[in-house]
């Protein structure tokens, strides 16, 4: 890449890379030129791209260089939208930096080809030993240390892209303070606390058997944003795990109180839960929960967001109540558009 690129394009998931890439193209622009640039930045398709190319093509008052981010790129696909930005790809104004941005890899092939090579870059999520050591990293650097199941469970909670990561943990260093520590009850207390319902209220409600306040809590979390179904799903599979120890336990008549210490299960609302859990699952149900969980997974990575609310409330109905009478999550095709009630069975309308 470039020292002073007149246009990037940044692609991929990676929200959090992509920004630390944005700050660093920032400071050697301030280097070169002694000052910060004058920045912009607009979100497709909100902004318009006749706009976008007005503030490019025209000096900055108040700067020598103007750094321009524009968000969505992938849904540039008309001619008419794409016209006025390849003219200016064909011609960029040398006292600017366009910076295009995308969640996708790929984008429309006329802007990829008037892009070099050297300027476009994929960013790619970590993979899964790299997040473990960024988390560890991260919390470090703020002088917290945070425990290896606590880190299992940061990452099965958070959206996963660096971005998201280091503003849950900032929320959690502040929450325990400098020379703090995390521990699974540490993330699940402050989870409880910052938000109104999350995966850990959501796991109470199917403890206690309660699906009305179960699916009330999903409801909320949706709508919220907070959490994505790779992350509910993940974060469930990772309290069953552990709920899945403890009546191992009980089922080897080791008491409550050492299964509690064994497993460091700690607080009284918390053991409170895992003690509601314990009666309502018994270990063949814990299993087969977990499994079924494993397959929603791979499902709502596979199946298009449009079906997917539909999907998470079967999974609840699922979990409490064993139902062997329900269709199997993988059994459904790409073609599949909904889930409907017929008496007493759920069956797929194609």
């Amino acid at each position: 890449m470039t020292d002073s690129p007149s246009v990037l394009l940044f692609l991929g998931p990676e929200e959090g890379l992509k920004s630390d890439e944005i700050g660093e193209l920032r400071r050697r622009i301030s280097k070169k030129h002694g000052e910060s640039p004058d920045e912009h930045k607009f979100y497709l398709p909100d902004d318009s791209v006749p706009t976008v190319v007005d503030i490019l093509r025209n000096g900055s008052l108040f700067s020598m260089h103007r750094l321009v981010i524009v968000v969505g790129v992938e849904q540039l696909r008309k001619k008419a939208d794409l016209a006025p930005l390849v003219d200016y790809l064909g011609s960029p104004n040398p006292d600017s930096t366009l910076v295009l941005m995308s969640d996708s890899v790929r984008v429309d092939p006329k802007l990829e080809k008037l892009i070099p090579g050297a300027n476009r870059k994929v960013f790619w999520e970590l993979f899964e030993n790299q997040k473990h050591s960024w988390v560890v990293g991260y919390f470090r650097k703020r002088l917290v240390t945070i425990t290896a199941e606590a880190v299992e469970l940061f990452l099965e909670v958070v959206e996963n892209n660096t971005q998201e990561l280091r503003n849950e943990a900032d929320k959690l260093c502040t929450y325990v303070g400098a020379g703090g520590s995390v521990d699974v009850d540490e993330i699940e207390t402050f989870i409880y606390h910052s938000r109104e319902e999350s995966v850990f209220t959501l796991f109470r409600h199917i403890a206690a058997a309660a699906f009305e306040s179960a699916l009330m809590a999903l409801d909320k979390l949706i709508s919220s944003g907070d959490a994505g179904p790779v992350q509910i799903v993940g974060g469930l599979v990772f309290q069953l795990r552990r709920l899945l120890a403890l009546r191992l336990l009980l089922d080897n008549d080791v008491p409550i109180e050492t299964a509690f210490n064994r497993l460091n299960i700690r607080g009284k609302r918390i053991q409170a839960e895992y003690r509601a859990g314990a009666q309502k699952f018994q270990t063949r149900e814990l299993e087969t929960a977990i499994h079924l969980l494993t397959e929603y997974d791979a499902l709502f990575r596979s199946q298009r967001p449009g079906i997917h609310k539909c999907l998470l409330d079967l999974m609840v109905y699922q979990l409490l109540f064993h139902s062997q009478r329900l269709v199997r999550p993988l059994g459904l095709a790409a073609d599949d558009r909904l889930i409907a009630d017929d008496g007493d069975d759920m069956v797929l309308v194609r």
